[in-house]
Order: C-alpha cells, then structure tokens, then sequence
C-alpha cells in the first residue's frame, strides 16, 4: 500500500486518514532505519507458556514480546492481549510447530472487526478502556486499537496471516505435550533461548582456562629463554585469537539482549581464527547465519568451537572449582560434556595435619559420588 504523508498546514481539515497515514509512515521510517542497522529486525525477544495448562493439553501464552517481520511489535506487557488458548488434543502428530498470527492487512480497507464473522481474518479489533489523564484525575472511555492475535500451527492454512513461529512441541513417551527446548526459533533477543546463553557460558569457561594455560606456557617459555622462540610463534597468535574474542563474548554474556545475528558474527570470527590452527577443518564448516532456522546455526557453530579450542590445545588436566555447601559438603558443576564419558578425577586435598594422617583419615571419611549417591551413603552411615 502507498502512503500518502499528510502535509500538516494551517486550516488543514483533519480526519481519521490522516492520522491513520501519518502513523503508517512513522511505522515505515522505523522500519527503515531498522533494517539499516540488522538485517533481520524481527522474531522473538521473549515468550513464556504455561507448563501446567500444557500438560493437560492445552497450549497457553503467559507473555509474548516479538517484532513480526512486517515491522509490527507485540508486546503483551505494554499494550496487547495475549492470544487465547488453543486445544492440542485434537493434534494427531508426534510434533507441532507453535506460530503467533496476525491477519495480513489489505490495502482496500476494512480492517477492523466489530465481532461479526467476515469471509477473512481481520488484523485490529476494537476495545472500549478507561484512560487516565497523565496530567489530571480525570479519567474518559477511548476505543482502543488490538492486534487480533491466535496461536497456529505450522500444518494450518496459514496464507491470510504473517506469522513468527514460537516453539516445537513433541509428545513424550506418556503421550503428553512438552516443549522441545532444543528448538531455537527466529530471535530477536539472544537471551530469548535459555539453551543458547548456557552454551555461550560453557564456551567462555572453555576459553578462559586456554587462555589460563597459555599464559603459563609463555611465562614458563619466557623464563627459560631470553629472546622469543620460533616455537611461540603459534602458542603467541593462539593467545591473541583467544583474548581478542573474550572480552566480547563476556559482554554479550553480561548483556544477553542482543541480536543474535551480532553474537554470531563474534563466534564466526572466532571459528575462522581458531581453523588456522586446524588440519581436519576449513573456512566452509563455520555455518552461515540463517536467521529463519537458528536450530542449524548455533548449535553447529557452538560444538565446532569446543572441537577447534581441544585440538589447538588439547587439555590434559582440567581444575574443577569446589562450591560449598552446608553439611560440610562440596559440589563441583561438570561443564564440559568429556568430563562425563571418559575422565578419570583426582581429589587434592590440603590440610595443617601429618601427611600420614591424612593420608590415613581421608579414605574414612571423604564421600565422593553423584549428589544423591552421597546423601544416600551419609544416610546409612558408611565410611569413606
């Protein structure tokens, strides 16, 4: 549809046109300068659904905040009704892709629905609220403009609607609806996946001990030399590739509501300093940005990362951090998937008594296992 800018003069006879085109034309120009800045100004900056109404089998938004890819924002907190829940028992497959809807708009008008049936979905409805005077007390009734959102599956006929998709569910092995967390839909917030900011956390401490342990590297190469060798050569650009991409990546993990075309970019970079040091890999295993599929982009990039710190610098032994707790009980968190298959692990301890004693003490009362096996073995009263 043209939009036509009104031209605000003095005596200009003012109609409803006339707002209607002036608020198009902002719209347009917010647009514009959005797409100036990212490529894919839309998709999800956040969702929640209620777990409960899902495990009886009906699907229920608790608060959705997105940007469609026509430039609308919804946001339920600020100014939009959430969608009404739709039953899921009448789904027959195993999986359902979950699409927020909004009616397309039609240039010829008729947009609004006053709740009569219509031929064709259509994008506004009208409530009647009471509005305060931000300035005084007084308060009057104004008709008020809603988006008609529903919830959809990606099955449906879906061509009257410009749609974002939400989440996957799949059915357990009881039959019951659940979200499939490893689905990652269009984002417009890096933080809006749960899965993703856990990844880029686990990458940051991976990166951080290569960092640790290359510094000891070159203190120790330095002391034992006085002019750099030629051997440093790769160590000193390993250390340079690690360090320029920490301080980013800490920051987008500090501040996770990021496009996360940006976050992309930084592991991309990553990804191609870190294949200098590679035999197995080149440029082409980085995956390119598909902002419509997530799902084939990070986790991909996120797991080539791991494999490129390990085989630039393979970690033999890996200091894991005790947190305690009360009961005279320590936990340490297995980040890295390896320590889970294939590890063998050591206790070191240190104390002001004999080592003999310790030495004797130790196996007697130290408990070591999974959480539950250690309270169970506490419980009974076993030794060591």
């Amino acid at each position: 549809m043209k939009i036509h800018r009104p031209l605000w003069a003095e005596g200009t006879f003012l109609s409803s046109q006339q707002f209607q085109q002036q608020a198009r034309w902002e719209a347009f120009s917010n647009d514009s300068i959005a797409q100036l800045c990212i490529r894919h100004p839309w998709g999800i900056a956040n969702v929640l659904f209620d777990r409960d109404a899902l495990t009886s089998g009906k699907l229920k938004t608790q608060a959705v905040r997105l940007r469609f890819a026509d430039g609308t924002l919804i946001d339920s907190d600020v100014s939009d009704v959430l969608p009404l829940a739709c039953d899921l028992r009448a789904l027959t497959n195993d999986s359902a892709i979950v699409l927020l809807a909004l009616p397309l708009a039609h240039g010829n008008g008729g947009n609004l629905g006053q709740g009569e049936q219509t031929e064709r979905p259509l994008r506004y409805r009208q409530e009647w609220q009471k509005v305060q005077d931000i300035y005084g007390s007084d308060s009057e009734d104004m008709a008020v403009e809603r988006h008609a959102l529903s919830l959809r599956f990606a099955h449906d006929n879906n061509q009257d609607y410009i749609t974002c998709p939400l989440a996957r569910l799949v059915r357990d092995v009881q039959g019951n609806w659940t979200q499939d967390e490893s689905y990652i839909p269009p984002l417009l917030a890096f933080n809006a996946h749960d899965g993703l900011v856990q990844r880029l956390d686990t990458l940051l401490l991976q990166l951080r001990a290569k960092c640790q342990r290359l510094m000891a590297m070159r203190r120790e190469s330095n002391q034992r030399m006085a002019d750099f060798a030629v051997a440093d050569v790769s160590l000193f650009w390993l250390l340079n590739a690690l360090n320029s991409a920490e301080p980013v990546l800490s920051d987008f993990l500090r501040y996770p509501a990021v496009h996360p075309e940006l976050v992309w970019r930084e592991l991309a970079r990553l990804a191609g300093a870190l294949l200098t040091f590679s035999l197995e890999h080149n440029v082409s295993a980085v995956p390119p940005y598909v902002h419509e599929s997530p799902s084939t982009v990070f986790p991909p990039l996120f797991s080539l990362l791991s494999e490129l710190l390990e085989a630039s610098l393979p970690s033999r032994v890996i200091a894991l951090d005790l947190a305690s707790l009360p009961g005279n009980r320590w936990k340490a968190d297995l980040h890295d998937p390896r320590l889970r298959e294939e590890a063998d692990f050591y206790l070191s301890v240190r104390s002001s008594l004999p080592a003999h004693q310790v030495l004797h003490q130790l196996p007697l009362v130290c408990k070591i296992g999974a959480p539950d096996d250690v309270t169970l073995l506490i419980n009974v009263a076993l030794n060591g």
